[in-house]
């Protein structure tokens, strides 16, 4: 069977990259790495199952992985996924789980909506014209300013005053800046750590913790570090209900620790979860962990 890895601006991720390549090899899956942006989106009355990478004629994969992460948003990505869906290919995420994964305040609203036992933080979405007063009142102090579409932990700003606030929203709404800002809640019981559950064809694979010593942020690209986590079992059953709302094949969703240590606030979805943990496995020489990595492959694939 083959496949595309469907990569962009991959720099610092090399490491991952040639991981998911040999463990697909493993499999028997042929994986081909493919700068995304070579891939050209040509609609015609034509359907002989080749597609132009690089100008040159090639067959459709059976299945590609999205792992373009910085660039999810763009409208070349878009159109590449949705040609390979209406040629059949089959991905590992669809654009439509990527899109509701990516926009953290509608990701939010799905959650309440398809697993409404999930808590989350209060959030608002702000706008140039969004009175502070209104802010105070609703979300209060400290509060956690973010960009609608950041991910491993960028955009994201502890804000403890008023003053503060006031002064980044006039920074950013004088600015030519291109993201959309949200404010949420702050869980400050959850300072510096979090829980991640990663999923893969409906099933949990690994649950830890991210820890980061005297930090507000836990994300490992922002000095985390790992830590072993047994979680409840409500927690592995709504995640599992999350990935079955957002059509999640493989992902991860994380969560903040409230004031009981049997508390947890959703955080986010991820579409491209790093796989940090898989080598941590390898060096800890967790064969178990391993085997079930190793199995999500054939499940989706099938």
């Amino acid at each position: 069977m083959r496949g595309f890895l469907l990569v962009g601006d991959q720099s610092g991720f090399e490491k991952e990259m040639t991981y998911v390549q040999g463990m697909f090899k493993k499999l028997g899956y042929d994986l081909e790495a493919i700068n995304i942006y070579d891939i050209d989106v040509i609609v015609s009355n034509e359907n002989n199952g080749k597609i132009r990478v690089n100008g040159e004629l090639v067959d459709c994969p059976e299945f590609a992985i999205v792992a373009a992460a910085r660039e999810r948003e763009t409208y070349h990505i878009k159109a590449v996924l949705r040609m390979f869906e209406t040629m059949g290919v089959t991905l590992i995420n669809t654009m439509d789980a990527i899109e509701k994964t990516g926009d953290k305040l509608y990701s939010f609203q799905l959650a309440k909506q398809h697993v409404p036992e999930v808590k989350i933080p209060k959030t608002m979405y702000i706008t140039a014209n969004t009175p502070l007063d209104t802010i105070k009142e609703e979300i209060g102090f400290p509060l956690v300013l973010k960009i609608m579409y950041g991910f491993q932990g960028k955009g994201v700003s502890l804000i403890k005053t008023e003053d503060q606030l006031k002064d980044i929203l006039n920074i950013v709404f004088a600015s030519e800046f291109g993201d959309e800002i949200i404010a949420q809640e702050a869980i400050m019981s959850s300072a510096g750590r979090d829980i991640r559950v990663v999923v893969g064809a409906g099933e949990v694979i690994h649950t830890f913790m991210r820890h980061n010593e005297g930090e507000f942020k836990s994300n490992i690209h922002q000095g985390g570090s790992l830590e072993e986590f047994k979680a409840p079992q409500a927690l592995i059953d709504a995640s599992i209900k999350l990935a079955e709302a957002f059509d999640l094949k493989l992902g991860s969703i994380d969560y903040l620790i409230g004031e009981n240590e049997d508390e947890f606030y959703l955080c986010e979805l991820n579409s491209v979860p790093g796989i940090s943990y898989i080598f941590e496995a390898e060096d800890k020489g967790n064969d178990e962990l391993l085997a079930k990595f190793l199995s999500f492959p054939s499940k989706i694939l099938k």
